[in-house]
C-alpha cells in the first residue's frame, strides 16, 4: 500500500514538473511574441489634408476605425490651403503624402509628384460673381481673383474657351483661396475661382452672388478626380509605406461609401466643423469603391481622365508637353495593394 501510494505521489509529481515546465515554456515564447511586437514601433507618416469634406474624410475614419495601426503606421498631419502649396512641401521632406484637387495635377505631370491613390471626382469648383452679374462676359474689365495652379484656376480656363474670352479681358488677380474669401464677402472683387466649401463662407458676406459655372459644365468632356500623392519616384524607394498608406486609404475610402453619414460626423470632428456644412461638401463628391478604383485602374479610365487633364494644361500652358500618365501613376501598385 505505501509503495502504491509513494509510486502515485512520484508520479503525480512528474506530471506536475511536466505541467509547470511546458507553461513556462509557453509563457516564455508568449513573452517573447509579446516583446517582438513592442519592439516594432510603428511608422510615422506625415499626411498632408485640405480642412474639407474631400480633403479629410479618409483621415477622420482611418483615425476612428484604427486602420493606420492595422497597418503599422502611426499619422502625423499637416493642413494646406491648397495642392500647389502642398506638393511644394513634398520637396522639402516636411510631408510624405498629400491631397490635392484636380487643378494642382499639372504639378505630377511635369514630374513634380507621383498619384498613389485617387480620392474621388469632384463637383466643387464654381465661378461666382458679385449679385446682379449673370455672365462672365459681365466681368469684362473688373476685377477676378484666381488661386493660381488650383482646380478653380482650371475652371477659370475652361469657362473662358468656351465663352470666347481670354484672362486679358479681366483684371485677373492671384490671390491665397482664404484671402479671396474675405475679399469676395467685402466686395472688393467682382468675381472669383473658388470652390466648396469656401463658398460657402464667401456667401454669409454676400448671400446673393451668383455661380456662373461649375465642374459639371465640363463634365462630358473632363474628369476631376482629387488624389493623395508623394514625391516622384517615393514608391520604389519606400515601396512599404506607400502599400502600407494605400491599404489604410482604400479600407477607409470602403467605410466612407458605405457609411456616408458617419463618415461626415466623423469629418465634422476631426475638423472641428458643423456637421451640415460636412454634409453640403460630401453632396458635391463623386465617391467609389476600392473595387471600383481597381478597375477604373486597369482598364485604363483613369489614364483617360489624366490624359484629358493634362491636355487641358497644355491649353493653358501650364505644362509644355504631354506626359504618358503611367510615368505619374502607377495603377498596377494601387490594384496590388489589398485593404488593411
Amino acid at each position: 500500500m505505501n509503495n502504491h501510494v509513494t509510486r502515485r505521489n512520484v508520479l503525480q509529481l512528474s506530471l506536475g514538473a511536466a505541467a509547470i515546465s511546458l507553461l513556462a515554456a509557453c509563457g516564455a515564447k508568449a513573452d517573447d511574441a509579446s516583446s517582438s511586437n513592442a519592439a516594432k514601433e510603428p511608422v510615422e507618416i506625415k499626411v498632408g489634408y485640405i480642412a474639407d469634406y474631400n480633403g479629410a474624410a479618409l483621415m477622420a475614419v482611418a483615425d476612428q476605425e484604427g486602420y493606420w495601426a492595422k497597418a503599422g503606421l502611426k499619422p502625423k498631419y499637416l493642413p494646406f490651403t491648397n495642392g500647389p502649396l502642398a506638393i511644394q512641401a513634398l520637396g522639402t521632406n516636411n510631408v510624405d503624402v498629400v491631397y490635392i484637387g484636380s487643378g494642382a495635377l499639372w504639378l505630377p505631370a511635369s514630374g513634380k509628384a507621383e498619384i498613389w491613390s485617387v480620392n474621388s471626382v469632384s463637383n466643387a469648383d464654381r465661378i461666382i460673381a458679385q449679385p446682379g452679374i449673370k455672365t462672365l462676359a459681365e466681368l469684362k474689365g473688373k476685377k477676378v481673383a484666381v488661386p493660381t495652379g488650383t482646380s478653380g484656376d482650371q475652371l477659370f480656363s475652361l469657362a473662358l474657351a468656351k465663352e470666347g474670352l481670354s484672362r486679358e479681358d479681366f483684371k485677373v488677380t492671384a490671390m491665397e483661396p482664404p484671402a479671396i474669401v474675405a475679399a469676395f464677402a467685402a466686395g472688393q472683387v467682382d468675381g472669383a475661382a473658388l470652390w466648396y466649401p469656401l463658398i460657402d463662407s464667401a456667401k454669409k458676406g454676400q448671400p446673393d452672388m451668383v455661380e456662373l459655372f461649375s465642374n459639371e459644365d465640363f463634365i462630358d468632356t473632363l474628369t476631376f478626380p482629387s488624389t493623395f500623392v508623394a514625391a516622384p519616384g517615393r514608391a520604389a524607394k519606400d515601396k512599404d509605406l506607400a502599400t502600407g498608406f494605400i491599404s489604410v486609404v482604400k479600407s477607409a475610402n470602403d467605410y466612407r461609401h458605405s457609411n456616408q453619414e458617419n463618415t461626415i460626423a466623423l469629418t465634422a470632428k476631426f475638423l472641428k466643423l458643423k456637421e451640415e456644412d460636412m454634409a453640403a461638401q460630401a453632396s458635391v463628391a463623386k465617391l467609389f469603391t476600392s473595387q471600383e478604383l481597381d478597375k477604373l485602374s486597369s482598364d485604363g479610365t483613369i489614364y483617360t481622365w489624366l490624359d484629358g487633364l493634362q491636355q487641358q494644361f497644355k491649353k493653358d500652358e501650364k505644362i509644355t508637353e504631354i506626359s504618358d500618365p503611367k510615368s505619374f501613376y502607377n495603377s498596377e501598385l494601387f490594384v496590388s495593394t489589398p485593404a488593411v
